[in-house]
């Protein structure tokens, strides 16, 4: 085997990514969006429910709605991040600003971990229900935001979304209590 033929197989290896989403600018309209282009990219995302959270290090005071996911993808963390900066800048994020950690957001894609579920104690506190309800189906004990896919309602309780890549048709093919 060739140093080529093991970086090709090493980069076909399928990847599990958890990551989290975040907007308190447009957030519903930018959840929304979010989750169609994963869904496009990655034809099979699983979502917690989604919550509405005050900002944290920042000054602001629009709150924002987040939720976690995973999907797996043959590609690399460092193209998988390429592809969220993208989605981020397409919505008005701009990266380039050193201030923009701090600022409102329309959208903010974060890889937890690759491969492995995310040590809850190392994720901020409101991320750890959304995880819990993710990776052990744990009931939110919050309210939740209802965010529309299509003309699908989401944000209630874990899902998983398929898209039909010989229709492009978007469905809820598993939603748990």
């Amino acid at each position: 085997m060739t140093n080529t033929d093991r970086q090709d197989d090493h980069q076909a290896r399928v990847r599990r990514y958890y990551c989290s989403f975040g907007a308190n600018l447009r957030p519903k309209e930018n959840a929304s969006y979010a989750l169609s282009w994963l869904c496009e990219q990655f034809h099979r995302v699983t979502l917690s429910g989604v919550i509405a959270t005050e900002p944290e290090e920042m000054v602001s005071s629009l709150p924002f709605i987040n939720f976690a996911f995973w999907f797996d993808s043959p590609l690399s963390p460092q193209q998988v991040k390429s592809h969220f900066n993208r989605q981020e800048e397409k919505r008005g994020r701009d990266r380039s600003d050193p201030l923009s950690s701090i600022k409102d957001r329309p959208l903010d894609l974060d890889i937890l971990s690759v491969d492995r579920a995310p040590t809850l104690a190392t994720q901020p506190d409101y991320l750890v229900p959304l995880l819990r309800q993710l990776l052990c189906n744990a009931p939110l004990e919050r309210e939740t935001v209802p965010i529309l896919l299509g003309s699908l309602k989401l944000g209630d309780a874990t899902s998983t979304i398929y898209r039909d890549t010989g229709t492009g048709h978007i469905r809820v093919v598993d939603q748990h209590p």
